[in-house]
């Protein structure tokens, strides 16, 4: 089976490691997981700015991404354009920093990915995530 549609998944913790907020949306699927990963990196970003926050880390799984947000380099790639974009959202942050971490450490996000493509075009939970992402939370490991 085919699918044109594409996932991203969001998860907004506070400091202790708490949901605040969480976004699964569908996309029409992007060319390549690079597009993809930064497309969820930017609407990371934005959903940090419409939950009303002003510091983040941004995590993401993909270090190419994590580091070119952190060297500011790729500007200049067929991405380029997605990066500048995102980094125009991440520069309204107060304060923001960049982190990778491992597919195992992301799997709230993952799973709200997977489930974005089967389900309505975007949802958005506040301050828990749906049951069935529940056992998700407790594997991940988030950034203290």
């Amino acid at each position: 089976m085919f699918i044109d549609k594409g996932g991203l998944g969001v998860v907004i913790h506070n400091h202790a490691g708490e949901i605040i907020a969480a976004l699964s949306d569908k996309i029409p699927q992007p060319p390549s997981v690079t597009c993809l990963e930064i497309l969820a990196a930017r609407r990371a970003t934005i959903f940090v700015n419409e939950v009303g926050l002003h510091e983040s880390i941004l995590e993401g799984d993909s270090e190419t991404i994590i580091k070119s947000f952190q060297k500011g380099d790729m500007f200049q790639s067929a991405y380029g354009h997605l990066l500048k974009d995102t980094m125009f959202y991440v520069n309204s942050l107060r304060r923001y920093g960049f982190s990778h971490n491992y597919r195992n450490g992301n799997s709230v996000a993952d799973a709200l990915a997977k489930k974005a493509i089967f389900s309505f075009d975007s949802t958005i939970w506040m301050e828990y995530v749906p049951p069935d992402i529940n056992s998700f939370v407790l594997v991940d490991i988030p950034l203290s």
